[in-house]
């Protein structure tokens, strides 16, 4: 077990040493390998923060129902039993035009505008939360309470998040196939340098072999340059990807701040930034592993 840790060792400090002896060359492939880490990792921030915005909307289902202008308030009300009594009705609420006009003030930067007009421009209306999320039903819904006197019009308004939802769905997917493909990409980035490292080493290493190195020795450092250099490239993508969404968070504030929706940039969490070192180390050492093995088997070839 000490042979094991001490030959461990041994390739661990060679690998520092080499990373340590080659600063520039270091610096360039950490960068190039830390910006496609990145990438998804961003990708993921905006996701999320989407994803996070999406969640605080009024997603239920829910039908609102506007009544013509002309339509009084005891007309209003007359609707309401008809509409509670509908078997998809699960709940209505009765908005009437007066506190349309309230609340439309009261959220938005128009009080002066709606203030100066000579009368309300609003309609009375209902919202009806309903059962249920068939589009056939709702439209057959939207069709039968359209007939229903002094409608003027029937909208489901739920319709917008729900394709908002299957969006950031769709996003995720997306994002799991763009991963893949850059990290398969770490690994073909990686193995190219640990095979330009293995070829100025050739003579080194077929000595090295001629007085007994097995494969697994000669292999070692090399594992461990890539372990090295992928985690240092996960800790730079983090970096990277942090200013980035700092620089979001920002600009988004100045952006949205009169906005009654908060949007927010929701970083990784600390679980996640672990793992995606602990994975860029581990593609690090899968691409040093399948480089340094087909060098090996080519000089193999050549003797």
């Amino acid at each position: 077990m000490r042979t094991w840790l001490t030959l461990h060792g041994q390739a661990a400090a060679a690998a520092l040493g080499r990373i340590a002896a080659q600063p520039f060359a270091t610096l360039s492939a950490v960068l190039v390998i830390a910006i496609a880490l990145a990438l998804p990792m961003l990708a993921a921030v905006v996701l999320k923060g989407v994803s996070s915005a999406a969640a605080g909307l009024d997603t239920d289902p829910h039908v609102n129902v506007y009544l013509a202008l002309d339509a009084t308030e005891d007309e209003a009300k007359k609707l309401e039993p008809r509409l509670r009594s509908h078997a998809d009705a699960a709940s209505v609420r009765f908005v009437s035009r007066e506190a349309a006009l309230q609340e439309l003030k009261s959220t938005t930067h128009l009080a002066e505008l709606l203030a100066s007009l000579e009368r309300n421009p609003l309609p009375h209306a209902f919202t009806v939360r309903v059962r249920t999320t068939e589009p056939a039903r709702i439209e057959a819904l939207r069709g039968e309470w359209q007939k229903l006197p002094k409608v003027d019009q029937v909208v489901a308004d739920f319709e917008w998040s729900e394709r908002l939802g299957r969006w950031v769905r769709f996003g995720d997917r997306a994002l799991a196939a763009v991963g893949l493909f850059l990290a398969l990409a770490v690994v073909f980035i990686v193995g190219h340098l640990i095979r330009l490292q293995v070829l100025t080493r050739r003579e080194e290493i077929e000595v090295s072999q001629l007085v007994g190195a097995t494969a697994a020795d000669v292999r070692r450092p090399f594992l461990y340059h890539g372990i090295f250099q992928g985690l240092l490239a996960g800790l730079a993508a983090v970096a990277l990807a942090a200013t980035v969404s700092a620089w979001l968070q920002y600009e988004l504030r100045a952006l949205t701040s009169t906005y009654t929706t908060e949007f927010k940039v929701v970083f990784i969490d600390w679980a996640g930034l672990i793992a995606i070192g602990l994975g860029a180390a581990l593609l690090g050492w899968i691409g040093a592993w399948v480089s340094v093995g087909r060098e090996l088997r080519q000089f193999a070839k050549g003797r």
